[in-house]
């Protein structure tokens, strides 16, 4: 494996623990808000990805872990980003050592292989993922996070490979060009939820993750959110639920696209009415349980 180029990897990595183990737990958070980043496009990617960690750390009162986080967007943002973690650096369980070490080795192949200039947005994604995952395997105890912290690197990489998947190879002189395949005009994605549930699952954080990179993609200039909910519970109480889950949606989103698309976004909130499956009053049903993403280019 080549060795990963950062420039002044080894200073930062030194300036951070120095700073980790003098700084006052919690304090590192407020230090990284006020740094203005100012390197390449990778770099204030991966400073936005780790202020995001950060910030979800700090208000579960994991100030060490929020401190680890914005050091490391403090870093990004002096154009000085440190590598993905290393395994030594947590006690994780021997169980699930064997699949980080595979994933974090593809990453850093991948970084080390210009990623970070090929798509640079993602491996910024990429690598906050990883750490993500590696903190919250090692206190084992909140599998949904868990699986969304690996589910978002798993989406991360998938673009990575992509992007960086070589041109074929020249063929023979056609007769004429291929015609240029049209450009996307409208995408819609589906997020389903738990019942009587607000949260993002596992596999709704990647389905977000897939819309947020073609927001990207397609340049959206409207998205649309509609809330959905069975037909378990009361019609008041279904449409504020549905609005919730626009909500927590729409946070996900905003944080999977490298665009503010607050002001994009149109919000629709139907509840129980316009089920996907029609049911009787007070039936649950996963499939109507749900978020409707509508991009528009």
């Amino acid at each position: 494996m080549k060795r990963l180029h950062y420039p002044k990897l080894k200073i930062a990595a030194a300036v951070f623990g120095a700073v980790l183990l003098s700084g006052c737990a919690g304090m590192q958070l407020e230090n990284a808000r006020e740094v203005e980043p100012k390197g390449t496009d990778f770099t204030n990617a991966l400073y936005k990805e780790y202020m995001r960690l950060s910030e979800l750390e700090f208000l579960e009162a994991d100030y060490a872990d929020s401190d680890a986080f914005a050091l490391r967007a403090i870093a990004a943002a002096n154009n000085q980003p440190t590598a993905p973690e290393e395994l030594a650096a947590r006690n994780l369980p021997a169980a699930h050592k064997g699949e980080l070490a595979t994933a974090r080795r593809e990453l850093v192949e991948a970084l080390d292989a210009s990623a970070t200039q090929k798509a640079p947005v993602f491996a910024a994604m990429a690598q906050a993922a990883f750490d993500c995952w590696m903190q919250e395997q090692e206190e084992n105890f909140q599998p949904e996070d868990i699986a969304a912290c690996r589910a978002d690197y798993d989406a991360a990489m998938k673009a990575i490979r992509l992007a960086m998947k070589p041109a074929p190879a020249a063929a023979a002189p056609a007769p004429a060009p291929a015609p240029k395949a049209p450009e996307r005009m409208a995408a819609t994605y589906t997020v389903n939820f738990d019942f009587d549930s607000d949260g993002i699952t596992a596999a709704a954080s990647a389905i977000i993750a897939e819309a947020g990179m073609a927001i990207d993609e397609m340049k959206a200039r409207t998205v649309i959110l509609s809330g959905y909910t069975d037909r378990a519970g009361s019609v008041s109480y279904n449409l504020k639920l549905a609005e919730r889950r626009n909500k927590s949606v729409l946070s996900a989103l905003d944080i999977r696209s490298t665009k503010k698309i607050t002001g994009l976004t149109e919000f629709k909130v139907y509840g129980e009415t316009e089920n996907l499956v029609p049911t009787e009053d007070g039936v649950k049903n996963a499939e109507n349980r749900r978020v409707k993403i509508e991009i528009i280019r």
